[in-house]
């Protein structure tokens, strides 16, 4: 039986698992409406396996967990990960809408927005910074970009969006953190085959290029529809850049956003240092963090990551001190 809207999203061993469960925790607590909704999890590489534990925990949330082994192609290349898994389940899941949730989000109140106004066929946001994005024709970047419109089957070439971070105008680039399509229109499938065949042709992924994925889906919308609707800036707000942010862009608590989008659970290699979590949460500029949502995740991230050594706490105590605090600029 079809249902309106479901979601899905990629579990995988270590920092992914911790992640997910913090996001869909998050989801069922906060969404309200929407707090019921099918939620999928999928394992899709093979090396990657998912405890029992984590599976136990995901299905005390009412989330259906499947290892299906769809990239065996690029196995070290997990951006991949996105297009093969929402191609598979716009074929397996039988629902109006369908969205993908990167793990590393967490929830503060309802998406409305998730139910797309009926005149558009795919919500998302632009992408919070240009990296391998291109401003036009006299850009490092043009040439890549018109291989892949090339590859995508792209007519339009002027359609541009504004980075929400570093407020640059580019090609449009849109983020693939959080992605709504309608179903029926084979948006997650035609992602597929452009991100396929821009590898096959050769194209290595590296640190300077690791968002390929982003640019094949942005290439695929711009060739399948114009419908495009851009969700507010509450959706995949990304806490990491809040201090970078134009006013315009910037949110100031927790009961403003929707989601955030953050690694949580990635421990800094520095050993002697303020924990990556506590850094994010606690330098963001103009935040107020004495709401409920603030404080439901600080407690539960004191509570899912490791005890910070003799060091760390230390350093966190005199770092966060009101006094010091306002004398130093932000730490990244």
């Amino acid at each position: 039986m079809s249902v309106s809207i479901a979601f899905i999203l990629c579990t995988e061993c270590g920092s992914l698992e911790q992640e997910s469960l913090l996001m869909v925790e998050s989801f069922r607590r906060y969404t309200g409406s929407f707090k019921d909704s099918p939620l999928f999890s999928f394992q899709i590489r093979e090396k990657n396996n998912v405890s029992p534990e984590t599976i136990q925990k995901l299905e005390s949330f009412g989330v259906k967990h499947q290892k299906v082994v769809l990239n065996s192609k690029y196995p070290d290349y997990p951006l991949a990960n996105k297009p093969l898994l929402c191609a598979y389940a716009e074929q397996a899941i039988d629902a109006d809408i369908l969205v993908f949730l990167d793990s590393d989000l967490v929830f503060f109140s309802e998406p409305k927005e998730f139910s797309l106004p009926p005149e558009y066929d795919i919500g998302i946001r632009p992408e919070h910074h240009k990296m391998i994005g291109s401003a036009g024709a006299s850009d490092p970047n043009e040439e890549y970009w018109m291989r892949l419109y090339n590859i995508a089957g792209v007519k339009d070439l002027n359609r541009f969006v504004t980075t929400t971070v570093d407020q640059q105008k580019i090609r449009a680039f849109w983020n693939s953190g959080v992605v709504a399509v309608r179903r029926n229109k084979g948006i997650f499938t035609a992602w597929k085959q452009t991100i396929e065949q821009l590898l096959e042709e050769g194209t290595t992924t590296t640190k300077e290029n690791w968002y390929y994925e982003q640019s094949a889906l942005s290439a695929t919308i711009c060739a399948m529809t114009a419908k495009v609707f851009n969700f507010s800036p509450g959706y995949n707000y990304p806490v990491h850049s809040h201090n970078a942010m134009p006013p315009s862009e910037r949110l100031s608590s927790f009961e403003e956003i929707v989601c955030i989008h953050e690694h949580l659970f990635r421990p800094r290699k520095e050993q002697y240092r303020e924990r990556t979590w506590v850094k994010t949460l606690k330098w963001m500029k103009e935040f107020d963090r004495s709401t409920p949502n603030y404080k439901w995740l600080y407690s539960y991230l004191q509570t899912h990551n490791p005890t910070p050594n003799f060091i760390q706490q230390m350093l966190e105590t005199i770092l966060f001190l009101p006094g010091i605090k306002s004398l130093l600029p932000y730490r990244k």
